[in-house]
């Protein structure tokens, strides 16, 4: 005989201890939201209706098989409507995670359609819940089934006016969050059924097998009630993401509530469609421009992953401003001054109207309204500031005659970024940075410059005539073969020799600037795979036999040193 507690403790416990363990590395405030409202009302309203059901026999447990009874229902059964929820939610976040709810609102959508999408199915959905109470009599065959429908089906039509046209933008993710699920306590369920732990009344059911010892009713109820988890869960992401695109203040845990239900009723329509459209550009400069990052950045919550990725994008868009070697000199000259111009006033100013961006490329403009949009309160002005001398650096061709001039330069285009980055990470963990953590991440922006320019060398000479490294590292002819685009002329046991310094000299200020992320303990693991996955391209350079064009990691050692980081 199989108890109702064996049930979880050999079934259900341990997959859901599995689940909560993959997305440790991950856990935010927000996620921890989605557990703690949703098992809430789980809770509240299975209780009402479950114990409504045994009320009226529709099933029944086996009385020595479990611990205790509150009401009709089982202590474990109420145990059972908390691990149902966790799994399915803990499972949908890990499915979905990989990509940012932001990139799925559609503004542009015709309204009449918006309506029509969700119209359509909202009215169906009623017509059914109305339909399966009047059907729900109990002793009748179809009693059972009409309970869930009607306890299922009001449901999802709220769900879906939130998120209808959010989940159809993702269909794959939202039917495997359903589907896997629902097999598995599927499963689970007949085991129990054929056990006898539970049984289901043949003279509330329709008698219809999906399989041996699994009644229809109890396969819709598994098929429904996770429909029901998955699109809350989706309900609450595309909340979440609105709130974070348009509502940056911190608010009370009312405030907060208040704020969700203003994002769950806006339709895409009246969100700016401006402000998701400079974040999908800035996200897809990040995706196709470095693998490295992007994959790394993965392992961060969705409000980190964002607003990183609005920085790489300002920082790209930047330095494209400065280093594009096809537009004239004193036209880049031009642009790195309305740069500047446009930080002293987006620093001075509350609003910027679309004049502040008139003197900029139109191809860099969404991701300077992102970064303002985004980033204005959480980066300081002294770092953007930085990195524009970083620039001024390249435009004025000034030569790295030493290693403290490569720091210089290095602490420019990267401390600064490492500062930003390690801001961006402590505002949304809300928590305090200490000078010390502020100068590791510093530190932490030179390890990665160094092995950048490591990597480099020959592309850097080949396609700006440019040379990074040290000059009293080299011989006056080598200088002149890295300038005129020429690092060939230089044997790759010469080139591999400079690189290896480079790096070498980049992994012992690493050990001290790892030292950094214990200060942080929120994004712990996805500072740490941030860090390596960049790192490994040093690696990737002593473990060559030459000295490559471009040394990079395949996507498998990508994600390998990425699982490593957040789970060793």
């Amino acid at each position: 005989m199989l108890t109702y507690m064996e049930v979880h403790l050999y079934y259900t416990l341990p997959v859901l201890g599995i689940l909560l363990w993959l997305l440790r590395p991950f856990d935010s405030k927000e996620d921890r939201f989605k557990y703690q409202f949703l098992a809430c009302i789980a809770f509240f309203t299975a209780s009402l209706w479950d114990n409504y059901i045994v009320y009226h026999k529709a099933w029944s447990y086996c009385p020595t098989c479990v611990v205790a009874v509150i009401g009709y229902v089982p202590l474990e059964e109420y145990m059972f409507f908390i691990i149902m929820t966790f799994m399915t939610i803990s499972f949908t976040n890990l499915v979905m995670r990989w990509h940012l709810p932001s990139t799925f609102i559609r503004p542009q959508t015709p309204l009449i359609q918006t309506w029509s999408v969700r119209g359509v199915p909202i009215m169906a959905l009623m017509i059914i819940a109305y339909k399966a109470w009047k059907l729900a009599v109990p002793a009748k065959p179809l009693f059972y089934g009409a309970c869930i429908l009607w306890y299922v089906c009001p449901v999802l039509a709220i769900l879906w006016y939130g998120s209808g046209e959010y989940m159809l933008q993702r269909p794959l993710s939202v039917i495997l969050s359903i589907t896997l699920p629902t097999l598995y306590l599927c499963w689970v369920d007949k085991i129990a059924i054929a056990a006898g732990t539970w049984h289901i009344s043949l003279r509330t059911s329709t008698g219809k097998f999906v399989s041996s010892d699994l009644p229809l009713e109890e396969f819709m109820f598994f098929v429904l009630i996770n429909t029901v988890l998955v699109f809350a869960t989706c309900t609450i992401d595309r909340a979440q993401a609105v709130t974070q695109l348009f509502n940056k203040h911190r608010h009370n845990t009312l405030d907060q509530l208040k704020t969700l239900l203003w994002a769950y009723l806006v339709p895409d329509q009246m969100l700016n469609p401006q402000v998701i459209n400079d974040l999908s550009i800035t996200w897809g400069i990040l995706k196709s421009a470095s693998k490295s990052f992007h994959t790394a950045s993965a392992v961060f919550n969705y409000a980190v992953r964002q607003d990183l990725s609005v920085l790489y994008g300002f920082c790209r868009a930047t330095d494209d401003l400065c280093d594009n070697e096809s537009v004239p000199g004193k036209r880049r000259e031009r642009q790195l001054q309305a740069t500047r111009q446009f930080v002293k006033t987006l620093y001075a100013e509350k609003q910027l109207t679309e004049a502040h961006y008139s003197q900029l490329p139109v191809t860099c403009i969404p991701a300077y309204r992102a970064f303002a949009t985004h980033l204005r309160y959480i980066v300081s002005e002294e770092s953007v500031y930085e990195l524009l001398d970083g620039y001024r650096w390249d435009l004025e061709r000034r030569s790295v005659k030493d290693e403290d001039d490569l720091a210089y330069y290095s602490a420019c285009v990267a401390s600064s970024v490492g500062e930003m980055c390690t801001r961006i990470i402590a505002h949304h963990g809300q928590c305090s940075l200490s000078s010390d953590t502020i100068h590791r991440a510093r530190q932490m922006g030179l390890v990665l410059q160094y092995i950048n320019i490591a990597r480099d060398i020959v592309t850097d000479s080949q396609d700006l005539h440019r040379c990074y490294l040290p000059q009293n590292w080299l011989t006056q002819q080598e200088i002149e073969n890295l300038q005129l685009g020429q690092p060939r002329e230089l044997s790759d046991r010469r080139l591999r020799q400079i690189s290896l310094k480079l790096v070498s000299k980049a992994e012992l200020m690493m050990k001290q600037a790892e030292a950094g992320i214990d200060d942080l303990p929120y994004c712990q693991g996805g500072l740490r795979a941030a860090c390596q996955v960049y790192a490994g391209i040093g690696q990737c350079l002593k473990l060559s036999s030459g000295y490559p064009d471009r040394a990079y990691l395949e996507k498998r050692e990508r994600i390998k040193i990425v699982l490593k980081s957040i789970y060793l």
